[in-house]
Protein backbone atom coordinates (compact mmCIF):
# COMPACT_ATOMS: atom_id res chain seq x y z
CA UNK A 1 0.00 0.00 0.00
CA UNK A 2 1.55 3.42 -0.63
CA UNK A 3 1.05 6.48 1.63
CA UNK A 4 -0.79 9.51 1.86
CA UNK A 5 1.59 12.18 0.32
CA UNK A 6 3.15 14.27 2.65
CA UNK A 7 1.26 17.68 4.27
CA UNK A 8 3.17 20.46 2.99
CA UNK A 9 3.50 21.43 6.95
CA UNK A 10 4.83 18.42 7.83
CA UNK A 11 6.95 17.35 4.51
CA UNK A 12 10.48 19.49 4.90
CA UNK A 13 10.60 17.95 8.76
CA UNK A 14 10.26 14.38 7.67
CA UNK A 15 12.35 14.69 4.61
CA UNK A 16 15.29 15.89 6.36
CA UNK A 17 14.63 12.96 9.21
CA UNK A 18 14.08 10.79 6.05
CA UNK A 19 17.43 11.74 4.48
CA UNK A 20 19.16 11.10 7.98
CA UNK A 21 18.58 7.70 7.96
CA UNK A 22 20.06 6.62 4.04
CA UNK A 23 22.58 4.80 3.39
CA UNK A 24 24.54 5.55 -0.33
CA UNK A 25 22.64 2.38 -1.38
CA UNK A 26 19.22 3.46 -0.43
CA UNK A 27 19.98 6.46 -2.98
CA UNK A 28 21.46 4.43 -5.69
CA UNK A 29 18.29 2.06 -5.20
CA UNK A 30 15.84 4.92 -5.30
CA UNK A 31 17.53 6.55 -8.46
CA UNK A 32 17.47 3.02 -10.06
CA UNK A 33 13.71 2.46 -9.48
CA UNK A 34 12.87 6.22 -10.34
CA UNK A 35 15.39 5.83 -14.02
CA UNK A 36 13.11 2.59 -14.57
CA UNK A 37 9.97 3.27 -12.91
CA UNK A 38 9.74 -0.19 -11.63
CA UNK A 39 11.75 -2.79 -10.35
CA UNK A 40 11.37 -6.11 -8.92
CA UNK A 41 13.41 -7.59 -6.06
CA UNK A 42 15.30 -9.74 -8.01
CA UNK A 43 16.52 -6.65 -9.51
CA UNK A 44 17.58 -4.70 -7.65
CA UNK A 45 19.21 -8.20 -5.29
CA UNK A 46 21.27 -8.13 -8.70
CA UNK A 47 22.07 -4.22 -8.96
CA UNK A 48 22.78 -3.60 -5.38
CA UNK A 49 22.91 -6.35 -3.25
CA UNK A 50 25.09 -9.80 -2.22
CA UNK A 51 21.82 -11.81 -0.64
CA UNK A 52 18.11 -11.69 -1.62
CA UNK A 53 17.12 -11.98 2.21
CA UNK A 54 18.69 -9.02 3.20
CA UNK A 55 17.59 -7.02 -0.20
CA UNK A 56 14.34 -8.19 0.80
CA UNK A 57 14.94 -6.91 4.72
CA UNK A 58 16.15 -3.19 3.49
CA UNK A 59 13.20 -2.86 0.52
CA UNK A 60 10.36 -3.33 3.41
CA UNK A 61 11.86 -0.65 5.83
CA UNK A 62 12.38 1.54 2.37
CA UNK A 63 8.56 0.78 1.85
CA UNK A 64 7.71 1.18 5.66
CA UNK A 65 9.23 4.76 5.19
CA UNK A 66 7.05 5.81 2.46
CA UNK A 67 10.08 5.95 0.19
CA UNK A 68 9.05 3.15 -2.02
CA UNK A 69 5.86 1.60 -2.63
CA UNK A 70 5.21 -2.20 -3.75
CA UNK A 71 2.55 -4.53 -5.43
CA UNK A 72 2.36 -8.08 -6.54
CA UNK A 73 0.76 -8.28 -10.27
CA UNK A 74 -2.12 -11.37 -10.11
CA UNK A 75 -0.65 -14.33 -12.17
CA UNK A 76 -2.42 -17.33 -13.13
CA UNK A 77 -0.25 -19.84 -11.64
CA UNK A 78 2.24 -19.11 -8.52
CA UNK A 79 2.68 -15.47 -7.42
CA UNK A 80 5.03 -12.99 -8.81
CA UNK A 81 7.80 -11.08 -6.60
CA UNK A 82 7.33 -7.71 -4.96
CA UNK A 83 7.55 -5.14 -7.51
CA UNK A 84 8.83 -1.75 -6.38
CA UNK A 85 8.10 1.75 -7.47
CA UNK A 86 8.85 5.15 -6.19
CA UNK A 87 6.60 6.63 -3.43
CA UNK A 88 6.24 10.17 -2.78
CA UNK A 89 9.00 10.35 0.31
CA UNK A 90 11.20 9.15 -2.15
CA UNK A 91 10.44 11.22 -5.09
CA UNK A 92 10.90 14.14 -2.59
CA UNK A 93 13.80 13.11 -1.25
CA UNK A 94 15.82 12.82 -4.55
CA UNK A 95 14.49 16.20 -5.96
CA UNK A 96 15.82 17.60 -2.59
CA UNK A 97 18.96 16.40 -2.85
CA UNK A 98 19.42 17.76 -6.32
CA UNK A 99 18.41 21.30 -5.44
CA UNK A 100 14.80 21.16 -6.45
CA UNK A 101 11.69 21.72 -5.55
CA UNK A 102 10.55 18.95 -3.53
CA UNK A 103 6.37 20.00 -3.54
CA UNK A 104 6.79 19.29 -7.70
CA UNK A 105 7.56 16.01 -7.68
CA UNK A 106 4.81 14.39 -5.55
CA UNK A 107 4.53 10.69 -7.94
CA UNK A 108 0.89 9.97 -9.51
CA UNK A 109 -0.12 6.91 -7.15
CA UNK A 110 -2.93 6.55 -9.85
CA UNK A 111 -0.03 6.24 -12.94
CA UNK A 112 2.70 4.51 -10.39
CA UNK A 113 -0.43 1.12 -9.46
CA UNK A 114 -1.64 1.43 -12.94
CA UNK A 115 1.71 -0.67 -13.43
CA UNK A 116 -0.01 -3.29 -11.84
CA UNK A 117 -1.96 -3.98 -14.39
CA UNK A 118 -0.49 -2.82 -17.90
CA UNK A 119 0.48 -4.69 -20.56
CA UNK A 120 3.70 -2.85 -20.66
CA UNK A 121 4.77 -4.20 -17.67
CA UNK A 122 6.95 -7.37 -18.76
CA UNK A 123 8.57 -5.43 -21.63
CA UNK A 124 9.53 -2.62 -18.98
CA UNK A 125 11.06 -4.89 -16.60
CA UNK A 126 12.99 -7.21 -19.54
CA UNK A 127 14.64 -4.31 -20.67
CA UNK A 128 15.20 -2.88 -17.04
CA UNK A 129 16.73 -6.46 -15.87
CA UNK A 130 19.15 -6.26 -19.32
CA UNK A 131 20.90 -3.03 -17.11
CA UNK A 132 20.59 -4.55 -13.50
CA UNK A 133 21.96 -7.48 -15.35
CA UNK A 134 25.21 -5.49 -16.75
CA UNK A 135 25.47 -3.72 -13.38
CA UNK A 136 25.45 -6.74 -11.72
CA UNK A 137 28.67 -8.35 -13.58
CA UNK A 138 29.73 -5.17 -12.58
CA UNK A 139 30.10 -5.67 -8.98
CA UNK A 140 31.64 -8.93 -9.82
CA UNK A 141 34.57 -7.49 -11.80
CA UNK A 142 34.81 -4.52 -9.17
CA UNK A 143 35.17 -7.69 -6.67
CA UNK A 144 38.05 -8.73 -8.27
CA UNK A 145 39.63 -5.39 -9.46
CA UNK A 146 42.73 -5.94 -6.89
CA UNK A 147 43.87 -9.74 -8.10
CA UNK A 148 44.06 -8.26 -11.73
CA UNK A 149 44.96 -5.46 -13.61
CA UNK A 150 42.34 -2.68 -12.96
CA UNK A 151 42.66 -1.86 -16.56
CA UNK A 152 40.42 -5.28 -17.28
CA UNK A 153 37.74 -3.80 -15.10
CA UNK A 154 33.85 -3.79 -16.41
CA UNK A 155 32.03 -0.67 -15.78
CA UNK A 156 28.06 0.76 -17.05
CA UNK A 157 29.38 3.87 -16.81
CA UNK A 158 26.43 5.91 -17.99
CA UNK A 159 22.99 4.46 -19.10
CA UNK A 160 19.40 5.85 -19.16
CA UNK A 161 15.77 4.06 -19.54
CA UNK A 162 13.39 4.04 -22.23
CA UNK A 163 12.18 6.97 -19.89
CA UNK A 164 14.91 9.08 -20.73
CA UNK A 165 15.57 8.29 -24.61
CA UNK A 166 13.50 10.77 -26.57
CA UNK A 167 14.86 10.80 -29.82
CA UNK A 168 13.00 9.83 -32.96
CA UNK A 169 14.46 6.22 -32.62
CA UNK A 170 12.76 5.86 -28.97
CA UNK A 171 14.86 2.79 -27.95
CA UNK A 172 14.35 0.73 -24.67
CA UNK A 173 17.18 2.27 -23.41
CA UNK A 174 20.90 2.95 -23.64
CA UNK A 175 24.54 2.86 -22.24
CA UNK A 176 28.15 3.16 -22.36
CA UNK A 177 29.95 -0.08 -21.28
CA UNK A 178 33.68 -0.32 -20.50
CA UNK A 179 35.35 -3.61 -20.33
CA UNK A 180 39.28 -4.86 -20.88
CA UNK A 181 40.25 -1.38 -21.59
CA UNK A 182 37.46 -1.05 -24.73
CA UNK A 183 34.45 1.13 -24.69
CA UNK A 184 30.79 -0.05 -26.61
CA UNK A 185 28.33 3.14 -26.88
CA UNK A 186 24.83 1.23 -27.52
CA UNK A 187 21.04 1.57 -27.47
CA UNK A 188 18.72 -1.48 -26.56
CA UNK A 189 15.80 -2.88 -28.61
CA UNK A 190 14.29 -5.48 -26.00
CA UNK A 191 12.02 -7.86 -28.18
CA UNK A 192 9.12 -9.94 -26.54
CA UNK A 193 8.58 -12.02 -29.80
CA UNK A 194 5.03 -10.25 -30.66
CA UNK A 195 5.92 -7.63 -33.10
CA UNK A 196 6.22 -8.86 -36.95
CA UNK A 197 8.88 -8.51 -38.80
CA UNK A 198 7.97 -5.74 -41.02
CA UNK A 199 7.45 -3.58 -37.86
CA UNK A 200 11.42 -4.77 -36.84
CA UNK A 201 12.37 -3.43 -40.06
CA UNK A 202 10.73 -0.55 -39.29
CA UNK A 203 12.62 0.64 -36.31
CA UNK A 204 15.96 -0.02 -38.47
CA UNK A 205 14.57 2.55 -41.24
CA UNK A 206 14.22 5.09 -38.38
CA UNK A 207 17.84 4.11 -37.40
CA UNK A 208 19.12 4.69 -40.70
CA UNK A 209 17.73 7.71 -41.22
CA UNK A 210 18.61 9.30 -37.46
CA UNK A 211 22.43 8.26 -37.87
CA UNK A 212 22.47 9.64 -41.33
CA UNK A 213 21.72 12.94 -39.74
CA UNK A 214 23.77 12.05 -36.61
CA UNK A 215 26.86 10.95 -38.89
CA UNK A 216 26.87 14.41 -40.73
CA UNK A 217 27.27 16.40 -36.86
CA UNK A 218 30.16 14.18 -36.23
CA UNK A 219 31.53 15.18 -39.46
CA UNK A 220 30.82 18.64 -38.51
CA UNK A 221 33.05 18.15 -35.69
CA UNK A 222 29.95 16.87 -32.84
CA UNK A 223 31.89 15.07 -30.52
CA UNK A 224 30.00 12.13 -29.98
CA UNK A 225 29.75 8.31 -31.64
CA UNK A 226 27.37 6.16 -33.57
CA UNK A 227 25.99 3.62 -31.17
CA UNK A 228 25.35 -0.04 -31.85
CA UNK A 229 21.75 -1.19 -31.74
CA UNK A 230 21.23 -3.69 -29.66
CA UNK A 231 18.54 -6.38 -30.53
CA UNK A 232 17.87 -9.21 -27.37
CA UNK A 233 15.06 -11.49 -28.84
CA UNK A 234 13.64 -14.01 -26.24
CA UNK A 235 14.73 -17.19 -28.16
CA UNK A 236 16.88 -18.59 -31.13
CA UNK A 237 14.03 -18.97 -33.80
CA UNK A 238 12.50 -15.69 -33.26
CA UNK A 239 16.31 -14.47 -33.02
CA UNK A 240 17.23 -16.40 -36.59
CA UNK A 241 13.88 -14.57 -37.98
CA UNK A 242 14.29 -11.58 -36.68
CA UNK A 243 18.03 -10.96 -38.42
CA UNK A 244 17.33 -12.45 -41.77
CA UNK A 245 13.82 -9.20 -42.17
CA UNK A 246 16.74 -7.16 -40.95
CA UNK A 247 19.18 -8.18 -42.98
CA UNK A 248 16.70 -7.89 -46.17
CA UNK A 249 16.39 -3.77 -45.10
CA UNK A 250 18.44 -2.03 -47.99
CA UNK A 251 20.02 0.01 -45.81
CA UNK A 252 20.93 -2.46 -42.68
CA UNK A 253 24.42 -1.92 -43.73
CA UNK A 254 24.17 1.79 -42.55
CA UNK A 255 23.70 0.65 -38.90
CA UNK A 256 26.15 -0.72 -36.57
CA UNK A 257 23.59 -4.14 -35.53
CA UNK A 258 24.11 -7.38 -32.84
CA UNK A 259 21.27 -9.27 -31.71
CA UNK A 260 21.24 -11.87 -28.66
CA UNK A 261 19.21 -14.33 -27.18
CA UNK A 262 19.50 -14.10 -23.59
CA UNK A 263 18.97 -18.19 -22.25
CA UNK A 264 18.61 -18.58 -18.55
CA UNK A 265 21.01 -16.91 -16.43
CA UNK A 266 23.41 -15.43 -18.95
CA UNK A 267 24.58 -12.20 -18.69
CA UNK A 268 24.35 -9.58 -21.56
CA UNK A 269 28.43 -8.40 -20.95
CA UNK A 270 29.06 -12.39 -22.02
CA UNK A 271 30.03 -13.58 -25.61
CA UNK A 272 26.15 -13.64 -26.84
CA UNK A 273 26.23 -11.23 -29.34
CA UNK A 274 26.45 -11.81 -33.28
CA UNK A 275 26.76 -8.62 -35.41
CA UNK A 276 24.73 -8.42 -38.48
CA UNK A 277 26.77 -8.89 -41.08
CA UNK A 278 28.40 -11.93 -39.40
CA UNK A 279 26.64 -15.55 -39.09
CA UNK A 280 25.04 -16.11 -36.29
CA UNK A 281 27.20 -18.95 -35.00
CA UNK A 282 29.75 -16.19 -34.03
CA UNK A 283 29.63 -14.30 -30.55
CA UNK A 284 31.38 -11.68 -29.10
CA UNK A 285 31.42 -10.44 -25.89
CA UNK A 286 29.69 -6.68 -25.34
CA UNK A 287 32.91 -5.17 -25.00
CA UNK A 288 34.75 -6.97 -27.75
CA UNK A 289 31.90 -5.04 -30.19
CA UNK A 290 34.33 -2.38 -31.98
CA UNK A 291 33.24 1.08 -32.03
CA UNK A 292 31.57 1.69 -35.01
CA UNK A 293 34.12 2.55 -38.02
CA UNK A 294 36.49 0.60 -36.19
CA UNK A 295 37.19 -3.40 -37.21
CA UNK A 296 35.14 -5.72 -34.79
CA UNK A 297 37.58 -8.42 -33.31
CA UNK A 298 38.57 -11.16 -36.05
CA UNK A 299 36.00 -14.02 -35.06
CA UNK A 300 38.10 -16.77 -35.60
CA UNK A 301 38.35 -19.05 -32.78
CA UNK A 302 35.14 -18.16 -31.46
CA UNK A 303 33.19 -20.94 -31.12
CA UNK A 304 29.31 -20.84 -31.84
CA UNK A 305 26.96 -21.02 -29.36
CA UNK A 306 24.71 -24.06 -29.15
Amino acid sequence: MMRRSPRRGHAGTELLRLAQRLTDRDRYILSLVEQHRVLTTPQITQACFDHQHTAAQRLRVLAGLGLLARFRPRLDRGSAPWHYVLDSYGAMVLAVERGQDADQHRVRRDRQLALASSSQLGHRLGAAGFFTALIAHARRSEGTAELVDSHNEAALDDWVSSLGCRSMVRPDGGGHWREHGRATVFVLEWDTGTEPHRRLQSKLERYAAFYAELRSLIAGGWNETVPWVLFSFPGHQRELQARKALSAYPGARDVPVATTCLVGDQNPAERVWSVLRDGVAFRRRLGELATPGQEAPDAEGERPRR
